[in-house]
């Protein structure tokens, strides 16, 4: 919570609390969204304090990373790196050559070995959604990335 002091390591395990995942995704600063298609969720705690998330969305044989979100405070400590790891292995051990995603932050994703691309080259995932959002070309400046794994 806002103001608590943090002791100890996060805890990275899977979570289907999808409405702390939503809490901290808006709180984050992204758009709400579905669930739909998402194949496995994991969650960064602090006790029972979910303070980073991600997850997978499976799309016929796409794979993307979703819901991507770290507190406000425990951002640049390594968090989402390993989050994303941990999305990258699951989508692995499911069959995926390649992930993508709708990065906010692409320069955050390229450090992790994405690369931007088009939504023709990526397989068909489009920002359409991202047209009718409010932050769109304000304080969002959406890339579709993706990595070879």
């Amino acid at each position: 919570m806002a103001g608590q002091v943090h002791s100890g390591a996060p805890v990275l395990r899977k979570t289907d609390d999808h409405a702390a995942i939503r809490t901290l995704a808006l709180r984050s600063g992204l758009e709400d969204g579905t669930f739909e298609d998402i194949v496995m969720a994991y969650g960064c705690y602090i006790g029972e304090e979910l303070v980073g998330c991600a997850a997978l969305k499976r799309d016929g044989d796409r794979f993307a990373v979703e819901w991507l979100a770290v507190a406000d405070g425990f951002r640049r400590k390594g968090m989402g790196r390993m989050l994303v790891g941990k999305i990258e292995a699951e989508a692995r051990m499911r069959g995926a050559d390649r992930i993508w995603a709708l990065a906010r932050t692409t320069r955050f994703f390229e450090h992790l070995g994405f690369r931007v691309t088009t939504s023709e080259e990526a397989g068909g995932p489009a920002m359409s959604n991202c047209l009718l959002c409010s932050q769109y070309q304000r304080t969002c400046f959406p890339a579709i990335v993706t990595k070879q794994l």
